[in-house]
Formats: C-alpha cells, sequence, structure tokens
C-alpha cells in the first residue's frame, strides 16, 4: 500500500497502515483493563463478604454454645439448632441479593448505552451472580454452623 500511494504521488504522507484487528485491540485496552481490574476487586469482595459471614455465625456459635446445649439436652434436634443458627447467616445476604436485583433493575436501564454486546437484562449473568452470591453465603454459614454437631449436651448440663 506504501508503494502503491508513493508511486501514485511521493508528496502524500503515509505514517503507516494497521489492521482493523490490531486498531480494535488498541482501542479495547483500556477497557479490558478496567474490567479486569473491576473483576478482581468484585472477587475480593465476594471473599470478604464470605469471611465476615464466616466470622459473624462461627461469633455466634462460640457465644451461644451453653444455650445450644441446653436446648440439645432438652429434645432440640441438631438440624434444628442449626437451621436456628444458620438463618441468621443467610438472611442478611439473602436480603442483600432482593435489594441488589431491584436497585439492579434500575441501574441497567441507564447502563444499556455503556455496556456493548449483553442485553439490558441478560438472565444468564443475573442467575449466575445470584447463584454464587448465596452458595457463597450458605457455605460460609454451613462450615461454622458445623461445630454445633460436636457440641456435648451432657456436658453442657454438668457445667451449668
Amino acid at each position: 500500500m506504501q508503494r502503491a500511494l508513493a508511486k501514485a504521488d511521493p508528496n502524500l504522507p503515509a505514517s503507516g497502515f494497521y489492521s482493523m484487528k490490531d486498531l480494535l485491540a488498541r482501542t479495547l485496552t483500556t477497557q479490558r483493563m478496567e474490567v479486569a481490574l473491576l473483576g478482581a476487586m468484585a472477587a475480593l469482595a465476594l471473599l470478604l463478604s464470605a469471611v465476615g459471614i464466616f466470622a459473624l455465625v462461627a461469633n455466634m456459635v462460640a457465644q451461644k454454645t451453653r444455650e445450644i446445649g441446653i436446648r440439645m439436652a432438652l429434645g432440640s434436634s441438631l438440624g434444628q439448632v442449626m437451621m436456628q443458627i444458620g438463618s441468621s447467616g443467610v438472611g442478611a445476604p439473602l436480603l442483600g441479593v432482593v435489594l441488589g436485583l431491584a436497585l439492579a433493575a434500575g441501574a441497567l436501564r441507564v447502563m444499556s448505552s455503556v455496556i456493548y454486546g449483553v442485553g439490558v437484562y441478560d438472565t444468564a449473568t443475573i442467575l449466575v451472580v445470584v447463584l454464587t452470591l448465596l452458595a457463597v453465603a450458605i457455605l460460609a454459614t454451613v462450615l461454622p454452623a458445623l461445630k454445633i454437631a460436636r457440641i456435648d449436651p451432657a456436658r453442657t448440663l454438668r457445667e451449668e
């Protein structure tokens, strides 16, 4: 192309020719970096929320060990006690997901001009995000709640 241009008119400036693929890659580099940074921050936020839920439920189990032991000694089943403790660990994230979906419904309309190639309400993405958040919340709740199974009701009553 440069030789043909120089042959037609040697006074025309020709700095270089690039393929459309190269121009598109250069244009999207900044956006790709921003998306990677946003993804890393989202993963960090998910990790911090999982650690927070885990710590909340573990602290609750530690503080209520005596009460849990007494309840189990009086006939409450292990499943009932675990559900009662676990409901507090899953309740807040569930409320957060519901409020987040409501706020996202409004924000997605505004962001539709910014997002390229994705529908306004991308059901698959929303579903994956909701299921991931709930799975992390349930896992962070169940792990410390399993400590309840190691509580010995007889020993708890003896300590009273």
